[in-house]
């Protein structure tokens, strides 16, 4: 009696886990007041809409995203690859296309280097439409393509990328593994792709300090192009080397931009406890080959391949800020005429810790955490926050390192609402 007495109160404790949590942010209350952002809306209703049944690869679903995506490019003044005979570069199997679509450097010369804009645009079919994951990043590739004027020196390929969802992801017929590996002659060679940019996942929103969010990963490995990502996002390194993140209201907050772009590095996400290394989307074809590369993606949330994964679950001010980002980024790219070199091992640790350390903090607090954050979860994160108070990123110890990336996980496998997070 005295064991299930206990038994009771250890499943009451864990029943009454949420009460006192941070309420999940509202996509609905969220406005959509600029053109953009309705033009953004726009796409993702047609990419997400039942009648394309989930874009599957194979399926009349999916070329008709397809045929979506080529219009958009033809009217955005995009040139199509002469050497495809058009913006579709087929891929094996009848899986359907990447679409592919030129905007020529304004001096181009025949030495000028290409900067490459993906999103996939793929889903898992069916009941799954798949609004965030990827409609969100092919519609800001789409808006992207509109409004970006012509580079002075980089040519600008703008890709969506077929065939990236399970069980093509980590293969070679997933669709930018394809592309890596059969680039068009006017590319030529990988050596000529100056940097990559892959969006995916962009549109989603669930916790309020991660609103106006979203998170940057990969640029850590070139130098050249992190600088240029900072300089972008607003982000000055204090006399420490620690990157300047002022937080109010309790929020996050970058200095200079409407829009929070936190770097996170790759390792951060890509380390899983037990599984080890996992690539999650299509910067691993390029990240492979040594090319430099950045991976944007706003994170996922408890809708990620989900049948929930709605044209209405999404923040379209936040996607319409994001674009007007990039234009920023990729000016500053341009200006770059010496190649960027490629580091796969090179980690930014203070940086990282300063972009986990105030979300530990609010996700450890009751009131202010994630949403369906259990008691054994705050704990959890309670301690991680006490631990990133000792540690300098300046001479970490391999365990913590391993530290780092589990918290960075648990808040992750938080924000999706995943039943272990404790766990990690």
């Amino acid at each position: 009696m005295r064991l299930r007495g206990a038994a009771g109160l250890c499943l009451g404790s864990l029943l009454l886990t949420s009460l006192g949590a941070m309420q999940p942010v509202e996509p609905s209350s969220l406005p959509i007041a600029s053109d953009q952002a309705k033009a953004l809306q726009t796409h993702v209703r047609f990419l997400a809409d039942p009648s394309l049944q989930g874009r599957k690869p194979g399926t009349q679903g999916n070329r008709a995203a397809a045929e979506y995506i080529k219009s958009r490019f033809q009217e955005a003044g995009l040139v199509p690859l002469s050497s495809l005979g058009g913006y579709g570069q087929s891929l094996p199997a009848r899986l359907g296309d990447n679409l592919l679509g030129l905007r020529p450097a304004a001096e181009a010369t025949a030495q000028a280097p290409y900067i490459i804009v993906g999103a996939h645009y793929d889903h898992l079919g069916g009941a799954y439409l798949g609004a965030d994951d990827n409609a969100s990043g092919v519609a800001i590739l789409i808006e992207l393509a509109r409004t970006l004027p012509a580079s002075r020196h980089h040519h600008v390929l703008f890709a969506a990328f077929n065939a990236e969802e399970p069980p093509y992801i980590r293969t070679q017929q997933m669709g930018s593994q394809y592309f890596a590996d059969h680039l068009p002659q006017e590319i030529g060679s990988l050596d000529a792709i100056q940097a990559v940019v892959i969006m995916d996942i962009m549109g989603g929103v669930h916790w309020e300090p991660l609103r106006e969010t979203v998170v940057a990963a990969g640029a850590e490995k070139s130098p050249g192009l992190y600088r240029r990502l900072k300089e972008a996002s607003g982000m000055l390194n204090d006399e420490r080397g620690m990157m300047n993140v002022e937080r109010r209201n309790s929020s996050v907050s970058i200095q200079h931009s409407p829009l929070n772009v936190l770097p996170l590095g790759l390792h951060l996400i890509e380390e899983l406890p037990l599984a080890g290394h996992v690539p999650f989307s299509d910067y691993d074809a390029f990240r492979n080959a040594s090319v430099p590369f950045l991976f944007l993606s706003s994170g996922r949330t408890p809708r990620y391949h989900q049948p929930t994964d709605l044209p209405e679950t999404l923040h379209y001010e936040r996607m319409a800020a994001t674009v007007r980002w990039l234009e920023r980024l990729l000016s500053a790219i341009d200006q770059d005429r010496d190649r960027y070199r490629f580091d796969a091992d090179r980690l930014e640790l203070a940086d990282e810790v300063a972009t986990l350390q105030p979300l530990a903090a609010q996700a450890a607090e009751r009131g202010r955490d994630i949403p369906g954050t259990s008691w054994l979860s705050r704990r959890a994160m309670q301690r991680d926050v006490e631990w990133l108070k000792t540690f300098d990123p300046r001479s970490p110890q391999p365990e913590d390192i391993t530290r780092l990336e589990r918290l960075s996980l648990r808040i992750q496998c938080l924000l999706a609402d995943l039943p272990v997070c404790f766990l990690l």
